[in-house]
């Protein structure tokens, strides 16, 4: 009799230049807490790198995660870029939304993070806030000079997340920018400065897109969720 294999969680990576061996090498990096999150749900992680054939990969996967990382192009929502907006990789945008749009139209269960929420949302026809420290009303968010925030999310009752994490949780921000407009996806948790912390998509069997980490928080019941949804 045949065991039942544990679902195959896809995590995206970032390249960046590094030294690894050499100097300023291309390194493929991805903070451990996602993996480790994923196998403490019952999940098997497979790190997956841009440019990997976004097919191939989408027809082995029982669920995947799009997870934190650099900037968005501006260009991506008709924007001019900021001032400081100056880390981002056409080449990781293009890849990434591919793989989130051909996990969409199969229906593959679904965590967006961080950079993966404010993706998922300007793919929607959403919008970004390019600099939240300098936008007015938000300059409490984000991560300055590497020391990163904490704030209060309200989530709404009839949504995945409130089922899996209940009225609100204290979310955290490492991040620079944000979601100003959510395009076609149902907000389900803003902050008390109405900043969009969590969207889903209705209709959808699992998806769940935060802009804090749930990985480094303890929400195990979030990957847990992305688990049990991959399994069926």
């Amino acid at each position: 009799m045949n065991k039942k294999m544990s679902p195959l969680i896809g995590v995206t990576t970032s390249v960046n230049s590094r030294d690894y061996e050499i100097s300023n090498q291309s390194v493929v990096m991805l903070p451990e807490n996602y993996p480790k999150a994923i196998r403490k749900a019952g999940g098997i992680p497979l790190l997956i790198s841009e440019c990997d054939d976004v097919d191939e990969l989408l027809d082995c996967l029982d669920g995947l995660v799009i997870s934190g990382g650099r900037d968005i192009n501006p260009n991506l929502y008709s924007q001019i870029p900021h001032e400081k907006t100056t880390d981002f990789s056409d080449i990781q945008d293009s890849w990434e939304i591919s793989l989130i749009e051909g996990a969409i139209d199969r229906e593959i269960p679904l965590l967006c993070i961080c950079r993966g929420h404010q993706l998922l949302c300007v793919i929607r026809g959403g919008q970004l806030f390019q600099d939240l420290p300098t936008t007015e009303g938000y300059e409490k968010h984000g991560a300055t000079g590497g020391n990163w925030s904490e704030h209060i999310v309200k989530l709404e009752k009839d949504s995945l997340i409130f089922e899996l994490l209940g009225s609100e949780i204290m979310g955290n921000s490492g991040h620079h920018q944000g979601v100003s407009d959510a395009g076609d996806l149902r907000v389900v948790g803003k902050t008390s400065d109405g900043l969009i912390e969590a969207v889903e998509l209705d209709d959808y069997p699992f998806l769940i897109s935060t802009q804090w980490h749930p990985e480094m928080l303890g929400q195990d019941s979030v990957f847990e969720g992305l688990i049990q949804a991959s399994s069926r």
